[in-house]
């Protein structure tokens, strides 16, 4: 099924007010089995005026007999509320959960299903698809109407689409090519929506657009996601002008962090945010960065993206607790894995290796072994062709307002190395098994492989 007609200008329209739940999407959580891996799911959802949130859900689609009740975050007045609910504690042998989230007075969802994480430390495939910075339709369907020129207007170019990848990633879903996906930061280029209505508030539709363009994604498998530097703030004229009702709260990582809930809390990550976190599935560790705020340098520690000296940002945790978590976090994956349990270490974050070196963290992903590094922010593709661990791969094509033919001056791997480059539209796929992690970029217009590589 392809989304560039009626779904894609459906989804374009939708305002900040809806009747029924939507926007439903689903991440890894909840407390972990002997494996080590989450036992659970987070489901999260939209509505307009309901603030109960419940989940009806069992193991069959004729029998939703079990019930939880969440919670839901009021953001913005007059913007709906933002409903989070866990299932947790699946046994092993569950193959498949069903359920429907809303309300017994305003109705229910529709009946979504998804799988549990495997509980396995090995024998295990399964699959990712794992990008960076994709925003939100194209510019068919959302024109931009700031002036141009020949130039882009700070970075926002006359012509763009996510379409592609996002058609790319429904083909892999539909042919079972996918379990789960995993977007490192810049997710819909919220930020940026007000190039197609200048003097309109577009902030927050575009984000339930966006969400809502996904959610045949998002409920049927986990949506897992790194902050990135569009995420920090909504800074459009309107926001601006009016910053007592709009700018103060969509600053800081707010609607990242209320409509998105990842395993922080079962990971020691940062409290109640999901700025950085870790998880375990079948033979892999997990470690998602935060390359945005919380270290010496970060660009948003104290003000967001667009530096505006009243849209103060970072501050998620104590002088240096990120980092210190960060080395806490892989000394146990890599004494797990020399004692034989998980495979791999793998590492993902919105910035590439120029940030990783401003972190000083290169020593970490070297001292315990981390096998690759995925991020985005280039809006191109990079990967380093060198044997030595961590592979470096920037997966940042997927298709944005900021995505054009020229690249950037972006440190993307080591002084020396050779990369292999690409700045096409898309999207990557990584499949996991024991022996091996195989990597493949696909062309999401044609379909077509444009890198690959095997990592053992």
């Amino acid at each position: 099924m392809k989304f560039t007609t009626a779904l894609a200008a459906a989804s374009l329209l939708i305002s900040n007010a809806f009747a029924a739940p939507s926007q439903v999407h689903i991440s890894l959580g909840g407390s972990v089995d002997e494996s080590g891996a989450s036992s659970g799911m987070y489901v999260m959802w939209k509505t307009d005026d309901q603030p109960t949130s419940t989940v009806k859900y069992g193991f069959s689609e004729d029998d939703l007999s079990n019930t939880i009740t969440g919670s839901s975050k009021n953001y913005l007045n007059k913007h709906g509320y933002h409903h989070t609910a866990l299932i947790e504690n699946l046994s092993c042998d569950v193959s498949k959960v069903f359920y429907q989230v809303g309300d017994p007075a305003d109705g229910f969802s529709e009946i979504f299903t998804f799988k549990r994480a495997p509980c396995a430390k090995s024998n295990t495939k399964f699959s990712i698809s794992i990008f960076g910075d994709m925003g939100y339709l194209d510019s068919d369907l959302r024109p931009p109407k700031i002036p141009h020129g020949d130039e882009p207007y700070h970075g926002l170019n006359k012509v763009w689409s996510a379409t592609y990848s996002r058609n790319m990633l429904e083909s892999l879903k539909d042919n079972g090519e996918i379990d789960w996906v995993f977007h490192v930061g810049d997710i819909g280029y919220v930020d940026d929506s007000f190039a197609s209505a200048p003097l309109k508030f577009t902030y927050e539709p575009v984000y339930d657009g966006y969400m809502s363009w996904i959610q045949n994604l998002t409920s049927t498998m986990p949506y897992m996601v790194s902050p990135g530097n569009h995420e920090s703030e909504c800074h459009s004229p309107i926001c601006i002008a009016q910053e007592l009702k709009y700018g103060r709260h969509l600053r800081n990582f707010t609607a990242f962090n209320e409509r998105w809930t990842m395993p922080s809390k079962e990971s020691g990550g940062s409290r109640d945010t999901n700025m950085w976190y870790s998880f375990n599935y079948g033979s892999v560790h997990f470690v998602s960065i935060n390359t945005e705020t919380d270290w010496d340098g970060a660009e948003e520690q104290e003000t967001g993206d667009s530096h505006i000296p009243w849209l103060k940002a970072g501050g998620f945790g104590e002088d240096g607790e990120f980092l210190t978590w960060l080395e806490a976090d892989l000394a146990a994956a890599y004494a797990d894995k020399k004692a034989g349990g998980r495979k791999w270490i793998i590492a993902a974050g919105h910035r590439p290796y120029s940030t990783i070196q401003e972190m000083k963290i290169e020593g970490l992903f070297i001292k315990y072994e981390v096998d690759v590094y995925f991020a985005g922010h280039s809006h191109s593709y990079s990967r380093t062709t060198s044997t030595t661990k961590p592979v470096y791969i920037v997966a940042g094509g997927a298709g944005c307002d900021e995505m054009g033919p020229s690249k950037d001056d972006l440190l993307l791997g080591p002084v020396g190395g050779d990369l292999i480059e690409s700045d096409k539209y898309s999207t990557g796929v990584l499949d996991v098994s024991d022996e091996k992690l195989s990597w493949r970029l696909i062309d999401s217009i044609d379909g077509s492989v444009i890198d690959s590589v095997d990592i053992a």
